[in-house]
């Protein structure tokens, strides 16, 4: 489960790239559809697994880490004083959407990672089946059983 804590702060137990690759089906051929490539191409174990086929494996804040010498942005001087375009512009879309990366960040910086993996997994899961869900799980349907989630 470890390979799911983002390096930004996001659950990747939840992104749709890594939810579609681990659940298979229709949602991943939806998926690989959307991105216009092969189903074969949506593959990713989560940020602290990346592998040159992950598709994560060329994101620009991981990049940047790997750059840097930084395993988190909470290691770098300008996500300390909110200089990182990248970071920011990630949080603040996040945050639109009710997730805040940065708090999530801070709770990985003081090593509540169990914690807040456990937390995660239960909230990105579907009330009615119990199945994990994408970060969309506030919008729509549960693509595992079709219950309504936007109530």
């Amino acid at each position: 489960m470890a390979n799911l804590v983002g390096r930004c702060g996001l659950y990747c137990g939840a992104c749709v790239i890594y939810r579609a690759y681990k659940d298979k089906g229709e949602f991943l051929r939806g998926v690989a559809k959307h991105f216009k490539c092969s189903p074969e191409k949506v593959l990713c174990e989560g940020c602290m697994a990346l592998t040159p086929d992950s598709w994560g494996y060329n994101c620009g804040i991981v990049n940047c880490l790997k750059g840097k010498g930084l395993e988190f942005c909470y290691q770098c001087r300008d996500y300390v004083d909110r200089a990182c375009e990248k970071y920011e512009k990630l949080a603040e879309g996040y945050l639109e959407d009710g997730e805040d990366v940065r708090k999530s960040m801070e709770r990985i910086k003081r090593g509540e990672v169990d914690e807040w993996l456990r937390e995660s997994a239960e909230f990105y899961r579907c009330r009615v089946c119990g199945r994990p869900l994408t970060e969309d799980r506030i919008r729509g349907k549960c693509y595992h059983c079709g219950a309504d989630l936007s109530e």
